[in-house]
C-alpha cells in the first residue's frame, strides 16, 4: 500500500508540473505583431539621468558625466 501510494504522489506531481508548464510557457511573438518604432534620443538621455547611470559609471575627474568609463565604485 505504501509503495503504491508513493507512486501515485509521484504521478500526481509530475502531471502537476507538466501542467504547470504547458499553461506557464512564454508564447512566441512574431516579429510582424510588433507596431513600428524609432528611436527616441530625448526620451533615452532623461532615462539616462533619471536613473542615475553616471553615479556609477562615470568617469573620475570628467566634467562630462555622459561619457561613462566605469570608475566609480
Amino acid at each position: 500500500m505504501g509503495r503504491r501510494l508513493i507512486a501515485v504522489a509521484v504521478f500526481a506531481i509530475a502531471l502537476g508540473l507538466g501542467v504547470f508548464w504547458v499553461l506557464t510557457a512564454p508564447a512566441a511573438v512574431p516579429a510582424s505583431a510588433l507596431a513600428p518604432r524609432t528611436p527616441d534620443l530625448a526620451n533615452g538621455k532623461v532615462m539616462f539621468l533619471v536613473g542615475g547611470c553616471s553615479s556609477c559609471h562615470a568617469t573620475p575627474g570628467q566634467d562630462d558625466k555622459t561619457k561613462l568609463g566605469g570608475g566609480f565604485g
